[in-house]
């Protein structure tokens, strides 16, 4: 009888051990997002991209890297100097919106002390609104461009601006936006996705060299 007691006892006890780890297991909920224990941390590898946020909303551009590296890596770096914010887009016509001029003129230009050599591919062309295009210093398409003003197309302009204004970003959300933009509103902010660092570090150098020029450079009216 005594070993019959001992088995039983121990059956119990067994079954209250499993009992109790069973319910400490469900005490305790399982890992999601919801705790972030099982969040996975996500790195954006697609192109380099840049959301300009407007008084009219947002857009976002792609920057053709490999076809406008350095008139890309000039970009970068102006935005993440934040010289953009607060720009407006002092240009506005049924063509396109223009902005990188702190004076908002076409009669006075700002002047960062240095200029761009233009990047054309035969793969970028004016065939549709959204393209976005630096300014060149004259209208001679053998002239440099101004690496601080940019446009956004609202409409084809394929045989006028085509191997003229060199194209370094295209529009892939948001070109209502563009549209839609009124003369003198302007850039809130620009917003990198990506990695700054694969289109600044094989031209620091150059960077290097922009910098101190707009480091020299006037003050930007506010």
């Amino acid at each position: 009888m005594s070993g019959f007691i001992r088995t039983t006892t121990t059956v119990l006890c067994v079954l209250a051990t499993l009992a109790f780890v069973g319910c400490d297991r469900a005490a305790v909920p399982p890992a999601g997002p919801e705790d972030g224990s099982a969040r996975e941390e996500t790195t954006w590898t697609g192109p380099l991209q840049a959301v300009v946020r407007t008084d009219r909303g947002a857009f976002t551009m792609e920057l053709q890297t490999d076809a406008a590296p350095l008139s890309c890596a000039n970009f970068v770096n102006l935005v993440q100097r934040g010289f953009f914010d607060g720009q407006s887009f002092y240009r506005h016509s049924k063509v396109i919106r223009q902005v990188g001029n702190p004076y908002a003129s076409d009669e006075r230009r700002w002047n960062p002390g240095y200029h761009l050599l233009p990047e054309f591919s035969p793969d970028l062309r004016y065939d549709r609104g959204g393209m976005v295009g630096l300014v060149r210093v004259a209208d001679d398409v053998r002239a440099p461009v101004r690496p601080n003003e940019f446009f956004v197309t609202t409409k084809p302009q394929s045989e006028r601006f085509t191997f003229v204004y060199p194209i370094f970003a295209v529009v892939i959300d948001g070109q209502d936006v563009v549209n839609a933009i009124q003369p003198d509103e302007r850039i809130i902010t620009i917003d990198l996705i990506g990695d700054p660092s694969t289109v600044i570090d094989p031209h620091a150098e150059q960077v290097r060299i922009w910098n101190q020029s707009l480091d020299a450079a006037p003050a930007i009216p506010g």
